[in-house]
């Protein structure tokens, strides 16, 4: 995405939610996506602009490489929806402790 002026906040999350869009259009068409971060760096910058041809005075705010994956993704623990929902309010029983995050972080990477 390639913009020639500096945007307000309405700018960056329009920005996140249009590459949330591409992100998830890209996975309806059994497609890989990846989020290129670290674009906004002067010397990044310098190096796409380079080995894309974008002209100097334009600024790249984000990138996503999109295609087909190389490798199948190993399937991922994911919690209940039912633990993550909450109905008229907070549900103090779905609260985690420092523990229970880190029972499930080890669990990960166990999967």
């Amino acid at each position: 995405m390639v913009v020639t002026y500096k945007p307000d906040p309405t700018f960056f999350s329009g920005l996140a939610s249009a590459f949330l869009y591409l992100h998830l259009a890209a996975a309806t068409l059994g497609l890989a996506a990846q989020w290129v971060s670290g674009t906004n760096a002067p010397f990044v910058q310098c190096l796409i602009k380079d080995l894309l041809g974008i002209p100097k005075e334009l600024e790249i705010y984000d990138m996503m490489a999109v295609g087909y994956a190389a490798a199948e993704p190993k399937h991922r623990l994911v919690r209940d929806r039912a633990d993550l929902v909450h109905y008229d309010g907070y549900d103090r029983s779905k609260f985690r402790t420092d523990e229970k995050i880190r029972d499930f972080i080890l669990a990960l990477r166990r999967s």
